[in-house]
């Protein structure tokens, strides 16, 4: 779901504008604003939202708009009710989730819930429960928050599933008690294969002995939720979790990007090497690359024309490799793998390149034109050794240098 498009529909109208200019703030939507049944019934006539935002109670409706609206639109409602009665009320309809108005001094809580409902078209879901009943319950759960669903009956179904799509899956949820499997041996197989922070995992019990919940816990789940369990706390529960699966990826994702060029680096080398060197029978090329006479760009422009130069290359990099086998190894080098490709082939994808960065032209804050060239070492020699590939490569750059520079050795 991409939202584009915001309704707000409440009567409190310096409450409306503080919501309404955070949301443009965080999201840059286009976001509009009326403030009853109305004028909001109006507006839809003649306009399409991806989300309404309404008040509970308005001048001309005790509730009963909110009803109407939630069966054809996403919508969160905002009260200033906090009692128990109105907490089922609302939650036994059918919406994306409500904020007390009361807490919502700077609104957190409800931009999170928008930030989910963009991101969770993206997202993917196992479930693994026997029920027919609790399963269907589950995914009609999800899907109102936009995520895909995937469902399989028991553990033995997740782990054949798993092993074919493993990377597709962005979140499990188990049920403890199933046939054939149960829910803490597929926690167990899952930790084998995907660490906490990679893929979490939400048991479900009706089971609620500390005994059990803690040795869900120690075995790696991530949450632990006692059926029958309410709509409010399972959304909770469920966007924390890829609350912290999204913060553990842009954490990773900082720590192996280099900053300047966006490209991955040495830390992220380490990791994709080690994988493609464990099949020792396939040939994959590398090439480690160099802007030729970096230093004269940096001594005749400045530095700031030269991190323009590096970007720049990155740029024509992108355009013949996939963004997950370029990295800047620092400076003006850069390693290019080519999985399942020889020497022979990777140099004329190579040469590709270095025909494009010789004809391009770099045009500086300045209106200066720098034109440069490039020079590469290739190995085909990555078959289960690294450091042997690395130095075949780094010395046919070498060569390439000495040979008079815009050339490629292998």
């Amino acid at each position: 779901m991409i939202l584009n498009k915001i309704l707000i529909i409440e009567d409190n109208e310096f409450f409306a504008e503080v919501m309404r200019r955070a949301i443009v703030s965080k999201f840059s939507f286009e976001v509009v604003v009326t403030s009853s049944a109305k004028e909001a019934r109006e507006v839809l006539k003649d306009n399409t939202f991806d989300l309404l935002v309404v008040d509970l109670i308005l001048p001309d409706s005790e509730g009963d708009f909110i009803e109407e609206v939630c069966e054809a639109y996403d919508v969160i409602v905002t009260t200033e009710f906090e009692d128990e009665l109105t907490r089922k009320n609302i939650t036994s309809l059918r919406i994306i989730d409500y904020i007390i108005k009361s807490d919502s001094s700077d609104f957190s809580y409800l931009l999170n819930v928008i930030h989910r409902l963009q991101t969770n078209k993206l997202t993917t879901v196992l479930v693994v429960e026997d029920s027919v009943s609790v399963r269907k319950h589950i995914e009609t759960l999800l899907r109102l928050q936009h995520l895909n669903v995937i469902c399989v009956n028991d553990g033995v179904e997740a782990v054949k599933f798993l092993k074919k799509h493993r990377l597709d899956i962005d979140l499990v949820i188990t049920d403890y008690n199933m046939p054939n499997m149960d829910g803490l041996d597929l926690l167990k197989y899952i930790r084998e294969e995907q660490a906490i922070d990679e893929l979490p995992v939400i048991a479900l019990s009706s089971i609620g002995n500390e005994a059990v919940v803690a040795r869900f816990l120690k075995a790696g789940a991530n949450d632990y939720i006692i059926k029958p369990f309410s709509k409010e706390e399972f959304f909770c529960r469920i966007n924390l979790s890829l609350n912290n699966l999204e913060m553990m990826k842009n954490i990773k994702k900082v720590a192996s990007t280099d900053h300047l060029t966006g490209l991955y680096n040495r830390h992220y080398m380490q990791n994709r090497l080690a994988a493609l060197a464990k099949d020792k029978h396939s040939v994959n090329a590398l090439a480690i690359i160099d802007i030729d006479f970096f230093k004269k760009i940096n001594d005749n422009y400045g530095h700031h024309t030269g991190d323009l130069a590096l970007k720049f290359f990155a740029i024509h990099l992108l355009d013949h490799f996939e963004m997950n086998n370029i990295i800047r190894l620092g400076g003006e080098e850069f390693l290019v793998i080519m999985p399942n490709a020889n020497a022979k082939k990777a140099v004329l994808q190579l040469e590709k390149l270095r025909i494009a960065v010789e004809k391009a032209t770099l045009t500086d804050e300045n209106k200066n034109e720098i034109a440069f060239t490039i020079s590469a070492g290739v190995s085909d020699a990555l078959r289960g050794d690294c450091d042997k590939a690395l130095h075949i490569a780094d010395q046919k750059l070498y060569k390439a240098k000495a040979s008079g520079r815009n050339r490629i050795e292998f």
